[in-house]
């Protein structure tokens, strides 16, 4: 049942008339049916940009790929460009971390022991 209208307050009448009863039901429609959320779709005016949401530092599309700005995903949600640091560079698992690809399209996977001691290990031609 669609919210009925709420006409203006009944001036002149007395509470509990016919026309105070009609307009409280009304008001009741109107604040039970805000009881379970309005939908997003019947918001209007929403704004269209990040900047109108209030969102100031926000990167944008033309920034992807850029010097200073980010690196975009691939389909398989990896970073598809180089990496060039002064910093470290840290994987924290003991079975997934630093990977090559081989002349011959083999992967192979380096894993380190306790003492140090770096290994390779081949994980076929389809990038892990």
């Amino acid at each position: 049942m669609p919210t009925p209208l709420i006409p203006p307050m009944p001036n002149g009448t007395i509470p509990g008339s016919a026309y105070w009863n009609d307009w409280i039901e009304k008001l009741r429609s109107l604040v039970n049916g805000f009881a379970n959320g309005i939908s997003f779709s019947n918001i209007t005016g929403k704004p269209t940009t990040l900047v109108g949401y209030g969102i100031t530092d926000g990167q944008n599309i033309n920034q992807k790929d850029q010097p200073n700005g980010y690196a975009g995903l691939n389909a398989a949600t990896r970073v598809d460009k180089g990496l060039t640091t002064t910093d470290y560079i840290i994987a924290n698992s003991s079975t997934q971390g630093f990977t090559m690809k081989s002349p011959n399209g083999h992967y192979w996977v380096a894993t380190i022991s306790n003492a140090g001691a770096v290994s390779w290990t081949d994980v076929g031609t389809t990038s892990p």
